[in-house]
């Protein structure tokens, strides 16, 4: 029901460009969006027959109130809402997450600057940072590295009052703590990093190598040594380095996205002087029915905006999709830039259609490495997405045992469904069951009804076959699954089972008898579990679906080969799951399965073969 106040806010509205903001009745920020025109897309938030996902619905439910704010263009309203989801981070919007899982490299702001590690950037103030870095394994190689060639001040207090440390003396630093080096040739080393870290190795080099010189020509050849080696060192390591594009000139952001059901992954891979010298990962959590071009474009606004190293910006940015306000990002950025930035989508094959697959492949990677981490960390602590469940669907008790059922079936042939279980957090494979539906004839799917019958023989034998109740049933599907389920467990006066619904569009979690779902965090591990069960019941039930397709197939096949009977086909069937596996059997197989030998394995056998030969 929308409120008189914020009926009247509605009718004030101009159909100008601008961003707008919801609010509820704490003053709390829901949402904010942008508009070309204002009016028109508040408005359509609050139209009676408007179509809106259930979360977008809880969301206008709660709206109490509503601001906005005019711009002069359409460009203007994009970056005052990038702006604003940066600083307010409002519940409803799709925020970019720079995951604390990556660290980064942290050149401090002080006299004598030295390098840091850290997972929160932001907090560092006017320090350069360089990153993130995909693994810490990656990141302290490169430190490793970088110590050997540039050997800043390794300690945040000198060691010694009056002598250098070890540092010193393995020359990994210079000693600035007892004014062994001057701030001056301190800086000249820092800047040479920047450089380095930068990608600009090109600009390095040609930097130390006119300081060797110039050592040279003075005759202090112990200083020209020392940036010799530098100088090869770096050398070395840009020959281990992929290069990407045999023009120097080439400077390119390239922006890969893969999702899961929950979350975008994101992969900006950094080009300069057609080196590809660093790739940064991040994550947005998704809500509802977002389209992924309108992900990729809430990112590139956010990502950029943050953007500490305006002069650093690319010549080209290479985009995996066609973005709706294409023109206003590249403006944008070549406003910051101070000269053009270039919008390509590469469709031929090339070189830049080779690295926006290579992007790619890095979101996708962080996508496998996101879930192998949570799968992880359920395994390590399982007890504290089990209490969080408890919690969110307001169980009784912690749910230690968790049943999910699934149906299976192509065209309504061979109706299957898969019981799994998992006991303490974790599968319980001991326990799973597969059942073959009955009470629907092939070809005319019921999930619905399956899912009575299933529930059914599952429940009213429970004491026959010694099966626990279950602390939680989960029914893969939407409100509809679960209500036949309902149903099945009320005819047999079962009504205290707790069991909700997981409708994989949205990952929404439904309880009987509630209209509206529970809403559990993104990145919540109670919802991974909940999904992990989810997965592993549709696993176990295509499985089952598959094996039994194909003893139909196999069954079908032998009955037109004359001279095996009844006897040799079951043994058939038992052994082999597919046409192709007795289709690729030996001799000996054939004759082992069908308990033969002689020439009656022989003349089986070839009957076999002559099938498979005439066989289109």
């Amino acid at each position: 029901m929308v409120s008189i106040l914020v009926r009247q806010e509605l009718k004030a509205i101009p159909a100008k460009p601008g961003i707008y903001q919801f609010k509820d009745n704490t003053g709390q920020l829901l949402y904010v969006g942008k508009a070309k025109n204002l009016k028109n897309r508040v408005s359509s938030y609050f139209h009676e027959r408007a179509n809106h996902s259930s979360r977008i619905q809880a969301m206008v439910e709660q709206v109490a109130h509503i601001e906005y704010v005019i711009t002069n263009s359409d460009i203007e309203a994009l970056v005052l809402e990038a702006n604003f989801i940066k600083t307010h981070r409002p519940k409803y919007n799709i925020l970019m997450r720079d995951d604390k899982k990556y660290p980064w490299l942290v050149l401090t702001n002080e006299p004598f600057p030295r390098l840091e590690i850290t997972r929160e950037p932001t907090k560092k103030g006017k320090a350069k940072c360089f990153g993130p870095y995909a693994t810490p394994g990656a990141l302290y190689q490169t430190l490793q590295l970088i110590k050997k060639i540039f050997p800043l001040r390794q300690r945040k207090k000198p060691l010694f009052k009056d002598r250098p440390c070890m540092n010193y003396h393995i020359g990994t630093c210079l000693g600035p703590c007892q004014s062994l080096i001057s701030p001056a040739e301190y800086q000249k080393i820092v800047d040479q990093l920047v450089l380095f870290l930068k990608g600009h190795a090109d600009d390095l080099l040609a930097v130390i190598e006119a300081e060797m010189n110039a050592a040279s020509e003075n005759l202090d050849f112990e200083k020209a040594a020392q940036l010799r080696d530098r100088y090869q060192a770096i050398q070395r390591m840009l020959q281990r380095q992929r290069v990407m594009y045999d023009d120097v000139t080439i400077d390119q952001d390239v922006v890969g996205m893969a999702c899961s059901d929950t979350t975008a992954y994101l992969a900006v891979l950094k080009v300069r002087r057609g080196r590809l010298i660093h790739t940064h990962f991040f994550e947005m959590t998704l809500t509802d029915d977002i389209a992924a071009e309108d992900v990729y474009q809430s990112f590139l606004f956010q990502y950029y905006e943050d953007y500490s190293d305006k002069a650093d910006l690319p010549t080209e940015l290479i985009l995996q999709f066609q973005i709706e306000d294409e023109s206003f990002l590249a403006e944008w950025l070549s406003i910051h830039r101070g000269k053009k930035v270039a919008m390509l989508r590469p469709q031929r094959e090339g070189a830049k259609k080779d690295i926006l697959e290579l992007a790619v492949k890095n979101a996708q990677e962080s996508q496998e490495r996101s879930r192998i981490d949570q799968e992880t960390r359920l395994k390590n602590d399982p007890a504290q997405a089990l209490i969080v469940l408890q919690e969110r669907l307001q169980l009784p008790e912690i749910p230690k045992r968790i049943e999910c059922y699934d149906i299976s079936h192509v065209s309504g042939t061979n109706t299957v469904a898969s019981m799994v279980v998992f006991t303490d957090g974790l599968p319980d494979k001991k326990e799973y069951r597969r059942f073959k539906i009955q009470s629907v004839p092939d070809g005319k799917p019921d999930d619905f009804q399956s899912m009575n019958e299933v529930m059914t023989r599952r429940f009213s034998k429970r004491e026959e076959k010694g099966w626990p109740d279950p602390d939680l049933v989960i029914i893969d599907g939407g409100k509809g699954q679960l209500s036949s389920a309902v149903k099945a467990l009320k005819t047999l006066g079962i009504t205290e089972q707790a069991i909700v619904s997981l409708a994989k569009k949205f990952e929404e979690v439904y309880l009987p008898n509630e209209s509206r779902p529970v809403i559990i965090e993104r990145e919540s591990m109670a919802l991974y579990l909940l999904q992990q069960v989810r997965d592993e019941a549709h696993r176990f039930a295509i499985t089952f679906h598959r094996r039994l397709r194909g003893k139909g197939q196999i069954k079908s096949f032998l009955d037109e080969i004359p001279g095996i009977g009844q006897t040799r086909k079951q043994r058939l069937l038992e052994s082999f799951e597919s046409i192709s596996a007795i289709q690729n059997a030996s001799f000996e197989q054939i004759a082992e399965a069908t308990q033969t030998s002689g020439k009656t394995a022989e003349t089986l056998y070839q009957s076999l073969q002559k099938a498979f030969h005439h066989t289109p």
